[in-house]
């Protein structure tokens, strides 16, 4: 049973951001187990209702209700991952803060991206996706959004859906398999079901989430510039921009062939990742990690994870999402690392201000253009 002295202890260093991942799960099995339906169950019965009360209040990701003061309102996942982050290393400066008030400095402030896309039918016809909708359905006979609204009785065979910078949109394809695009990426579906060989074909540059239907006689494919992937049906993120320089593959269910492509176009051998594997593809060849794969579809989700990641690296989704411009007045801060989580809907003033908390970087925003100094 927890006592009250633990309850009220450990729900402290919750909100301090000071748990330990033993107490982590410690306060997760209490809230599972009794705290959603019954808050004083195994607590003693002078346990100050309120105390319980205000911790359901940060604790319930679902309720999406916060309390003032705490320093921390995640879902438990997400601090799951940040105790992985507080074991990193020296190097990297964690970053849990939230700032109530931004500081005036950042009174031209940027707000985030939204549901932004257009469709590019074979015919040629653009179609300006609505920023109210999250998604669109395609098949043979009509588009829909996934609402069910009526877009048109086109047929789309083959298209191109295409997210601008600050835009994200999820498309469901007409073999049934869901893509979720990030900013500035495009995906453009060209199924060959003719002949030997029949493919669900996709081609992709930027960064998508795909779940693949099961189709054991049309593998898919997703090809890039430098890369092809083959599956039958699974799970995975591919992050393939042009101003990166590697291609990152992530596992989360199934199994992927990953194969890079020649100058020519052909095809090497390539590997086979598991779930929670991901391949890199750069200038040395493909090489494979043992990864958290929530922290590669981090964006899909609504937040930025940042897992001792360079300031550059950081940088280009900031710029990505909030369409803007970086600038280094320091080439030398780009390296360094950093790691930490905040929801990717704040707008980029709050991104900005928890960077600025560690004490190792400055910013300035003028218009869209954000200054980056040490």
């Amino acid at each position: 049973m927890i006592t009250q002295e633990d309850f009220q202890a450990l729900t402290k260093k919750y909100q301090d951001g000071n748990c330990s991942p033993q107490e982590l799960q410690q306060l997760e099995n209490w809230y599972n187990n009794k705290g959603k339906n019954n808050p004083n169950g195994e607590l003693p019965d002078d346990v100050w209702e309120d105390d319980v009360e205000r911790f359901l209040r940060t604790f319930d990701s679902e309720s999406g209700e916060k309390q003032k003061g705490a320093r921390i309102n995640w879902p438990l996942n997400i601090l799951l991952v940040a105790a992985a982050i507080a074991i990193i290393g020296t190097f990297s400066t964690l970053l849990f803060k939230r700032t109530a008030i931004t500081p005036t400095k950042y009174s031209a402030d940027i707000t985030p991206g939204g549901n932004k896309a257009t469709l590019t039918l074979q015919n040629g016809k653009i179609i300006q996706l609505s920023d109210a909708k999250a998604g669109i359905v395609v098949d043979a006979s009509k588009l829909t959004y996934t609402d069910g609204t009526l877009i048109n009785n086109e047929r789309a065979q083959s298209f191109t859906i295409s997210t601008p910078r600050g835009g994200t949109y999820q498309v469901r394809l007409p073999d049934g398999s869901t893509a979720w695009l990030n900013a500035a990426s495009s995906l453009t579906y060209n199924p060959s079901l003719k002949g030997e060989e029949q493919y669900r074909n996709v081609k992709l540059s930027g960064e998508a989430y795909f779940e693949v239907a099961k189709d054991k006689e049309h593998p898919f494919v997703v090809t890039t510039d430098k890369q092809r992937i083959e599956v039958l049906g699974t799970h995975f993120n591919v992050s393939a921009y042009n101003d990166e320089l590697s291609v990152k593959t992530t596992l989360l269910e199934g199994s992927v062939k990953v194969a890079s492509l020649t100058s020519t176009g052909s095809e090497t051998k390539g590997v086979i990742l598991r779930p929670s594997q991901q391949s890199v593809l750069n200038s040395n060849g493909i090489s494979v990690h043992q990864i958290d794969p929530t922290t590669a579809i981090a964006w899909k989700n609504g937040e930025f994870i940042f897992m001792d990641e360079r300031l550059e690296s950081i940088m280009q989704k900031i710029a990505r999402w909030y369409n803007v411009e970086v600038i280094y007045a320091d080439k030398e801060i780009a390296n360094r690392p950093f790691s930490g989580f905040i929801s990717k809907y704040e707008k980029v003033s709050q991104v900005l201000c928890l960077l600025e908390a560690t004490g190792d970087v400055k910013f300035k925003i003028e218009g869209r253009r954000i200054m980056v100094k040490p």
